[in-house]
């Protein structure tokens, strides 16, 4: 009999007895953290619904760093990033519209985009309702994006947003001008743009300028402050986080 042929049914058996063998068990490392994905380099990708211990932490360095009119601040800022970077879920979304709000308020875009990369990190259709994110990511889109055109109002609100990417890159005057320009043009030859509603930013503020972006491509009211007052992000961050909770305990109970 050749060699081939003593072989083959030992391979036979081989594979038949992998196929009845029971599949290994798998007993997850109380040293590995698997809520946070495989990869380490994706984590701050990746938020837990929450709430956490951490969310705390983050709302009393917010509240004081408000109370003590440093918000806007640079070191704050870096502050931010880590703070999202490892919130939960129910505190980014939390996070989300209150600091675009004093962003805007302010007139300082890395405020703004602090409440941008808050509002990616929520996945959760019921903290996304309750936190209203989608507004967010919409004002986001209208600083940034738009359709090209060739009349008055689309090269109006592309101005505009050429404007607000100066200001970004810390250029104010030449924002300001800009941001005139493309205003005048717009009150005078595109009459379906209005003046933006009541807002509480000064007109006379970069902030205004934020305002006027917000409002002429089309991003929701809440956005620019339309009818609100001046922002109180920390009182705001706690009532959108208590929302959130309780949004989670209502589907929870609908759910058992």
């Amino acid at each position: 009999m050749s060699k081939l042929a003593i072989l083959a049914p030992l391979a036979a058996l081989a594979l038949a007895a992998c196929a009845h063998a029971p599949e290994p068990v798998f007993v997850p490392s109380n040293e590995r953290d698997w809520s946070r994905g495989l990869d380490d380099a994706k984590v701050s990708q990746i938020a837990p619904v929450g709430p956490i211990e951490s969310d705390q932490r983050a709302y009393d360095m917010i509240r004081r760093r408000e109370q003590q009119h440093a918000l806007g601040s640079k070191a704050t800022a870096l502050e931010l990033d880590e703070i999202i970077n490892s919130s939960s879920q129910v505190l980014a979304s939390a996070l989300a519209l209150p600091l675009f709000k004093a962003g805007v308020y302010l007139g300082l875009p890395r405020l703004i985009e602090k409440g941008c990369t808050a509002a990616r990190r929520v996945t959760h259709s019921a903290l996304r309702a309750s936190g209203t994110t989608d507004n967010v990511l919409q004002g986001c889109d209208a600083l940034t994006a738009g359709r090209p055109g060739r009349d008055v109002c689309s090269e109006g609100r592309t101005k505009l947003r050429d404007a607000y990417a100066l200001l970004v890159a810390d250029k104010g005057p030449e924002a300001g001008r800009a941001a005139a320009e493309a205003v005048r043009e717009l009150r005078d030859g595109c009459p379906k743009i209005k003046a933006p509603l009541r807002t509480p930013v000064d007109p006379g503020s970069r902030g205004f300028l934020i305002v006027w972006v917000l409002h002429a491509n089309k991003a929701p009211p809440s956005t620019f402050l339309a009818g609100e007052s001046a922002p109180a992000t920390a009182e705001a961050v706690n009532e959108t986080f208590l929302r959130g909770v309780q949004a989670l305990r209502s589907l929870s109970a609908s759910n058992p």
